[in-house]
């Protein structure tokens, strides 16, 4: 459970600070679809063939206990939030970047 707290928080960070920069992330709804299934599918691979090969487990403590194959519910969770958090990050950076240089441009 305390996993999926922790990242019910920085889903709620993530999702306040992309609101507070009020940013765009994806151009599409086309753009937006085939970047979630790339991350999802992806992440969904990697994961459980890391798991069958014993590259790592999950010991069950700390989760809520449902697995979908052979990860838990959580590790959903945390795909979204890296894919979420990294697109807010770039696109925010690059917001904030492109501002600087503007403001820098105008003065002198």
């Amino acid at each position: 459970m305390e996993y999926l707290i922790i990242e019910a928080v920085l889903i709620l960070i993530t999702y306040l600070i992309h609101k507070y920069y009020n940013v765009k992330i994806f151009k599409s709804k086309k753009q937006m679809s085939i970047f979630w299934i790339l991350i999802f599918f992806g992440g969904i691979v990697w994961d459980n063939y890391a798991v069958y090969r014993g590259h790592w487990f999950y010991p069950g403590t700390g989760t809520i206990g449902i697995n979908i194959g052979l990860i838990p519910f959580e590790d959903y969770i945390f795909m979204f939030l890296v894919g979420y958090g990294f697109l807010v990050l770039y696109t925010v950076s690059n917001k904030l970047t492109d501002e600087y240089w503007a403001k820098r441009k105008r003065t002198k």
